[in-house]
């Protein structure tokens, strides 16, 4: 009777190996990707804040070269040398309605 009870016993550890393996394996494998998970939405805030410094960035920039064309068409009327460069590199401003500075027709 010991015998049977012993057989019995190893042959059920035997089969519990294999899945306690298998589900440490997925166990291992979903970790990593966890971790996979985790590094890359670090990556995407990264990009997120470098993305606001660009934008803000561009504004200061785009707000600067404004007030620079703003200066250089004041200029254009007396002087000839900013009147070249308006000239040159069709710089034009928009009247603050959208509307392009042609007159309206009647």
């Amino acid at each position: 009777m010991n015998d049977q009870n012993t057989s019995d016993s190893s042959s059920c550890h035997c089969t519990t190996w294999p899945l306690i393996t298998f589900l440490a394996a997925m166990l291992v494998v979903n970790l990593v990707q966890l971790v996979s998970i985790i590094q890359e939405s670090a990556n995407v805030n990264q990009m997120a804040g470098n993305a606001q410094q660009a934008i803000a960035r561009y504004k200061l920039v785009s707000d600067k070269l404004e007030n620079v064309a703003k200066d250089l068409i004041k200029l254009s009327g007396n002087n000839n040398e900013a009147k070249e460069i308006v000239t040159q590199f069709n710089i034009q401003m928009n009247q603050p309605n959208g509307t392009t500075g042609q007159p309206a027709k009647k």
